[in-house]
This record gives structure tokens, sequence and C-alpha cells, in this order.
């Protein structure tokens, strides 16, 4: 597995992230790589989402299109809510 080493850490960064890591019960570099593995795992998931996002707005628009006089799930909600 690769290895990376990290400098110039300031303080306080580095405070945090012991005192994080106790909290956790974990070592300091147990609980960067937990870190990291979730800013990771995060930006998979943006990236996911961007190629999803065209055929979405494709087919919004293709439902608009054919049914152009639906109303607004919002007014809907509300009219159910206040029926009760």
């Amino acid at each position: 597995m690769p290895n990376v080493m990290v400098r110039n850490i300031p303080k306080q960064t580095y405070k945090r992230l012991r005192a994080r890591a106790r909290t956790y019960g974990r070592s300091l570099n147990a609980e960067i790589l937990d870190i990291l593995a979730e800013k990771d795992s995060w930006e998979v998931r943006r990236l996911e989402i961007a190629k999803v996002l065209p055929e979405l707005r494709r087919m919004r628009e293709e439902i608009a299109r054919e049914y152009p006089n639906a109303p607004d799930s919002v007014t809907l909600i509300r009219e159910d809510r206040d029926s009760r």
C-alpha cells in the first residue's frame, strides 16, 4: 500500500485530529485514513450524481412536456395537510 507523508500540519489541526482519534479509540494514522476515505467516498458519490443529472433533467423535461398542466407537488402536499 502506498505511503504519504504530510508535513507542516498546523498545531490546532494536529490537536483536533489527536482528540478525534482518542474519541473513537483509534491511532492518529487510523483517524487520518478514515477522514481521507470518507472524503473520497463523498467525491465518488458526487461524481456518480453528476453522471445521472443530465438524464434526470431530460426525464423531467419529457414529463413536463407530456403533462403540461400537472399540479405542483408542493401544492398537492399543502392541500392534503390542510384537509386534515
